[in-house]
Order: C-alpha cells, then sequence, then structure tokens
C-alpha cells in the first residue's frame, strides 16, 4: 500500500519490522512441517520481491540486485502467482530502465522476467500471462536493439524468431521486424518493404497507424526511395481511397510527391506521378484541399527551379505540368498564372516559341494581362522577331508600371541581349516617357539617356525604321534631358546641386548635340536641325557661372558656331516658308541669334589667332547679310541704318 503510494520512507519502516519476522520465521524452518516450510518459502519470497520492489522506487538498483540474489534466480519458484508478480515487477523495472535510456540495466531486468515466465506453465498462470510475456519479449527487443551491438542484435532476431512464431500478425511484432531492419545495413531493402506492406494491409485506419506507417516509410526511402515509392501507392490507391479521413490520403500523397521529387534514385519520378494523380482524382472524385495542394506544388515547383537551374529543361517542364494536374485545382488563379509563367520560362528555355504562345494562350485573361506574363511574352515576341506582338507587350508593360519600373528595365536588358536595336530604343523611350525624363530612385539617367542616344543616332544612320521616325526621336531626347537639367525641373528643385547631372553629363549631351546637328545638317530638314541646335543653345545657358574662365570662353566659342548654324539654317527655312506668319518668326530667330553673336564676338576675338579669328570675321559678315535680310522682311527699319554701319565699319581697312 505505501509502495503503491510512494511512501517510501513508511513502507521502509515497515519493511524493516517484516524482516525481523522472517529472520524468525526462516530460522525455525527445520522444526516446522513440509507443507509449514512451503508457506514460509512463499512468504520470504514476497518479501524479497517487497525489498526489489523498494529498492526500485528509491532508485537503488545495486540494493535490488543483492535483494535479488537472496531471492535466487526464481527458476525454482514453486508458486505461479509470486512467480507471475516477479516476472511483472522485472517487467516494470525493465522499462522503467529503458525510458532513462539505461539500455544495459533494461536488457538485466527484462531477460529476468522473461526467464521467469519460460520456466513456468503458462497453463497455471493466469490470463494475462500471455500478454505480458509479449510485452516482455517486445521491450526487451527494442533495448537490445538501443544497445545497437552485433551481439544483441543476434539476441534481438531470435526473440523476434519466437516472437512471429506465436504472433506474427501482430502490429507490434511488425514493428520490431522494421525497427530491427532499420538497424541493420546487412538486411536488403525489399525485407524491409514487405513487412512494411503486410503492415499497410491489415492494420486498422486509424491517425495513429496511418502516421506509423508514413513514419516506417520515411526511415525504408532512406534505403531505397523506389521500394518505399512502391508501399506508398499501395497505401494510397489500396487502403486509404475509400478512408473515412480524406486527410490521410492527402499527406501520403504529399508524402509521395516529396519521394519522387528530392530523390535522385528515382530519376523517373515525373514519369511515376501522372498515374497516381489520375487514379486518386477518378477514384475520389476530388481535389486536394488548399492546404495540402500548397505543399504539393511547393515541392514540384523547387523539383522544377533545380533541374531548370541546371538547364534540363525538358525535365523542368514536365514537373511543371505535374503542378498544373487538375488534382490541384484548388490551386486558385493566381498561383496557377505563376505556374504556367513557369512553363513559358521553360519553353524558352528549350528555345521553343511555339509552345510557349500555346502555354499564354491556355491562360485566364486575368493571368494574360499580368505584368510578368507580358514580359515573358515579350521575350518570345523577340525571339520570334514579332515586331507588333513585342510592341503591344511593351504598350502593355508600359501601361500597368507605376513607381516601379523593373519590368521595363528588363525588356531593355532583353532586347539588347536579343540584338533587337529598334525594341532597345523603344523600351528605353517608354521608361524615359513614362517618367517624363526623369527616373525612379537607383536608376543613373544620363546613363540611360545616353543609351538611347546612342541607339537611336544608329538607327538615323541605318535604314531599319524609316528616317524621320529615327530623327524626331533623337531631337525628342536631347529636348527632354534639356528640360531634366534645367532649373525650373522638378529633379532640380529636388537636387539643387544637381548630383544627377553633373558637369561632365551635360558637357556629354552638349557637345554631341552641337557635333550631330553639324554632321546632320547637310542630310536632315533644316527644321530638324534646327531643334538640336537650339537644345545645344540651351544645354550651353546650363553652365554654372562660376567655372574656370577658359573653360567659359571655349563655352562662348561654342556658343558662336551654334549662332551662326542655327541662323544659316533659319534663313533657310525662312526662305522656302510659305506661311507668312512662320516666315516671319524664322527671321525674328535670325535676328536673335545674329544679335547673341555679334555681342559675344569681341571677346574671342581678342584671344584667337589670326586664322580662327579670320574665320570668325567671315561668320559675322554672312550673320550681317542675313540679319540685313531679317530686319527687310520684318520691315525694322529702324534697324537697317545700324547694320548698314557695322557692315562699314567691319570692312573699312585698319
Amino acid at each position: 500500500m505505501f509502495l503503491d503510494q510512494r511512501q517510501l520512507v513508511l513502507a521502509e519502516s515497515v519493511v524493516e519490522r517484516a524482516a525481523v519476522y522472517e529472520g524468525k520465521l526462516t530460522g525455525t524452518g527445520k522444526h516446522h512441517s513440509s507443507e509449514h516450510l512451503a508457506q514460509i518459502h512463499r512468504l520470504s519470497e514476497d518479501y524479497y520481491t517487497i525489498r526489489i520492489t523498494l529498492a526500485w522506487r528509491q532508485e537503488r538498483l545495486d540494493l535490488a540486485d543483492l535483494w535479488l540474489t537472496k531471492l535466487g534466480s526464481g527458476d525454482d519458484v514453486i508458486d505461479s502467482s509470486t512467480a507471475q508478480t516477479l516476472a511483472d515487477l522485472f517487467f516494470e523495472i525493465g522499462r522503467h530502465e529503458s525510458k532513462n535510456k539505461n539500455s544495459a540495466e533494461a536488457v538485466k531486468w527484462l531477460s529476468k522476467a522473461h526467464d521467469i515466465i519460460l520456466s513456468q506453465d503458462l497453463d497455471r498462470l493466469s490470463s494475462d500471462a500471455s500478454e505480458l510475456q509479449v510485452a516482455v519479449m517486445h521491450a526487451m527487443v527494442k533495448a537490445l536493439i538501443d544497445e545497437d551491438s552485433e551481439e544483441n542484435r543476434r539476441r534481438a532476431w531470435n526473440i523476434i524468431e519466437e516472437l512471429d512464431m506465436a504472433h506474427g500478425d501482430r502490429l507490434a511484432v511488425l514493428l520490431l521486424k522494421l525497427d530491427l531492419y532499420a538497424r541493420d545495413d546487412t538486411f536488403s531493402p525489399q525485407s524491409f518493404g514487405d513487412v512494411l506492406q503486410k503492415i499497410v494491409r491489415t492494420i486498422h485506419l486509424t491517425d495513429t497507424n496511418v502516421k506509423t506507417a508514413l513514419h516506417y516509410v520515411h526511415k525504408l526511402r532512406s534505403r531505397s526511395p523506389r521500394t518505399a515509392h512502391t508501399v506508398l501507392v499501395s497505401l494510397a490507391t489500396e487502403r486509404l481511397l475509400g478512408a473515412e479521413e480524406f486527410a490521410w490520403l492527402e499527406k501520403t500523397l504529399v508524402t509521395i510527391i516529396w519521394n519522387c521529387t528530392t530523390s535522385t534514385e528515382l530519376k523517373d519520378g515525373h514519369d511515376l506521378l501522372p498515374n497516381v494523380f489520375d487514379t486518386l482524382l477518378a477514384d475520389t472524385g476530388r481535389t486536394m484541399s488548399q492546404s495540402a495542394t500548397h505543399a504539393a506544388q511547393v515541392l514540384l515547383c523547387k523539383r522544377v527551379d533545380t533541374d531548370f537551374n541546371q538547364e534540363a529543361y525538358d525535365l523542368a517542364e514536365s514537373w511543371c505540368r505535374l503542378s498544373l494536374h487538375p488534382i490541384f485545382a484548388s490551386a486558385g488563379n493566381l498561383n496557377m498564372g505563376k505556374l504556367q509563367r513557369k512553363l513559358v520560362i521553360c519553353a524558352l528555355g528549350m528555345a521553343d516559341t511555339r509552345k510557349a504562345l500555346e502555354v499564354h494562350l491556355k491562360m485566364s485573361e486575368v493571368t494574360k494581362k499580368h505584368p510578368s506574363t507580358q514580359y515573358l511574352l515579350y521575350k518570345v515576341a523577340l525571339r520570334s522577331q514579332n515586331t507588333d506582338l513585342a510592341t503591344e507587350c511593351l504598350e502593355e508593360i508600359c501601361a500597368q508600371s507605376t513607381k516601379d519600373a523593373t519590368l521595363l528595365y528588363a525588356c531593355v536588358l532583353e532586347a539588347q541581349r536579343a540584338g533587337d536595336r529598334i525594341q532597345s530604343v523603344a523600351s528605353m523611350q517608354r521608361v524615359l516617357e513614362k517618367y517624363e525624363y526623369a527616373a525612379p530612385d537607383g536608376v543613373h539617367l544620363p546613363a540611360l539617356l545616353r543609351c538611347t542616344a546612342r541607339l537611336l543616332i544608329q538607327g538615323a544612320e541605318s535604314t531599319e525604321a524609316p528616317h524621320n521616325v529615327n530623327v524626331d526621336e533623337i531631337c525628342k531626347l536631347f529636348e527632354g534631358g534639356d528640360k531634366l537639367i534645367s532649373p525650373s525641373s522638378q529633379a532640380v528643385v529636388r537636387n539643387p546641386k544637381n548630383e544627377t547631372f553633373p558637369t561632365a553629363e551635360l558637357d556629354w549631351f552638349s557637345r554631341n548635340c552641337y557635333n550631330l546637328a553639324v554632321k546632320a545638317c547637310a542630310e536632315w530638314e533644316p527644321r530638324e536641325t534646327q531643334r538640336l541646335i537650339s537644345t545645344s543653345l540651351k544645354f550651353l545657358d546650363l553652365y554654372p557661372p562660376d567655372m574656370d574662365s577658359d573653360v567659359l570662353a571655349d563655352l562662348s566659342l561654342r556658343r558662336l558656331f551654334c549662332d551662326f548654324l542655327s541662323a544659316s539654317l533659319l534663313i533657310v527655312m525662312a526662305r522656302g516658308e510659305d506661311n507668312i506668319e512662320c516666315q516671319l518668326q524664322h527671321y525674328l530667330g535670325v535676328r536673335g541669334v545674329a544679335s547673341d553673336f555679334r555681342k559675344r564676338l569681341p571677346e574671342q576675338l581678342e584671344r584667337l589667332q589670326a586664322g580662327a579669328k579670320d574665320d570668325l570675321l567671315k561668320k559675322n559678315t554672312t550673320l550681317l547679310a542675313f540679319d540685313f535680310e531679317a530686319a527687310a522682311r520684318l520691315k525694322a527699319w529702324d534697324s537697317l541704318e545700324q547694320l548698314i554701319k557695322v557692315s562699314n565699319r567691319i570692312s573699312a581697312p585698319g
């Protein structure tokens, strides 16, 4: 009673009192009859049994061993009830030690329990004796497995064979076999699989049993993924199709997918899964739940990415199509769209634009309109040289881009990789137009403008696009750059030091704008060239006034050249203009640049050598003639006399 209630101090006191009586009884044994001796012997065994129990409860197994030696081996116990009590006690001690990871002690006490039961006639024991024997043998095998030595494994197999003869169909016995198979590499995976198949086909379907079966499948999978696949398919198709819990089937299916997608042995995993999916969908008439679908598709997508990164595009496509199987219909349009885009990426990896377009046709309208889909379709269009489709995709991406221009920049890079200059220019222009010749943070706008300008100039010199289209775009680009750098632009307001457009960048645009105008003036229409010269003059106005004096002087000289070229172009445009109002505007422009030329000329004449000085004087003479013509056309009669005086002063000797 005290032992059961863990009142060990009281129990020890009682046992000490009992020791006195036990000593007196055994000391007077020679004066008793055989019947009384048998009773004394039984009482003595009960006493030592209690002693062993108390020592164990006090965690003094050394004392328990001592009392055990006084009790004897147990083989000579004559009372069957005492024998069963001892066996039960030793079993409890062994199980307790096993839980405490003390396998050696567990084996010793369990062996003692086993020996006691074997020494008895089972018919003389209670009805629980058979179950106790199985429990002892089961616990003993587990303890021997935990010890994990060749000798202990041999002993464990001997006990399992003994259990197998009497209780071979019991789940506990079959699981013991699996535990031993898992620890012993000498046994073939097929033996493990055969036992697990027997469990799968016979177990009562409960949540615990299904989890147990899957647990041992994981162990088998470490030895043979293919054998594990066979067992999993049997569990799914033979036992779980009609099970009351659909979640068991989902968990098994996810495990099947995990085994096929992560095993290097199952190279044909993508061929094994379709039949499983088809069978489960056809026989249950149900699709996987959202959680199961998500888990399955995550595993499949990881395999897609792995194969794609290894450039195994055909395998990646197969796995991707599996993730789109109708059994995963609950994935939702968003996830389905992501998977369909992966299919397009696989098709691009295989350079199969036809297949990519077929996938696009099967997409929902929402997925088709998604910016990422449009970007992939843009790549398909570039590779198939479908200019109309590329333009359509670019417009759609531009329309959907807000603050994030990532996809537009990706289009630029993709067009450049494809060597498509027209699309490279078009994509860069969409970026510039989208942000009104500004750019989001993290983008070096001058570099973007310069790249676009170079491509446009190359296009103007080639025959890829209509001449007037390229020239107009070139002019718009330089004009956009001027607006961005000007003091009134939002970029300068936000960044007064204009770190976005330092002087070096300004100089590039100013020089190239002027050089292009000079180079093109003989080929382009005067109006087009004049747009560039006007922009170049605006660039010159944007240089900071505190620069080095020599640099400012060079800029002033460049301005004179711009003035001269601008006046020449404007006079040609005025002479050929039929509209009187426009003609007068051109003449007014001539007068403005001619006046600016004369105002800046003296400074340059002081610093230039004879040859350069003579060239400027000749230009000044020409501009005087243009200015005179413009003043006459504008009926600025008061200006004519002044112009004549200036002309006479220039032509006068000395």
